[in-house]
């Protein structure tokens, strides 16, 4: 995680690119996040971050389904 601290939102880094799996994800049905090189398309580094956002709605069964998720697209 990039950030120590965070309210709803906080980034990812990646092994990979986050672009790819943002989509890869969403062909399963999962939002997994912004990828991060959408906002800086600059080619500066960023590539790999993934921003996520959790609110009160978020439940425990949302995370695993992510966290495996990522996991499984990341192997």
């Amino acid at each position: 995680m990039l950030n120590d601290s965070f309210f709803n939102e906080f980034t990812l880094r990646l092994a990979k690119p986050s672009r790819q799996i943002v989509r890869d994800l969403a062909d399963k049905g999962i939002l997994a996040g912004v990828a991060l090189s959408r906002l800086y398309a600059d080619g500066d580094g960023r590539e790999n971050g993934l921003i996520v956002a959790v609110t009160e709605t978020t439940t425990e069964e949302h995370v695993a389904t992510l966290a495996s998720a990522l996991k499984e697209a990341l192997a």
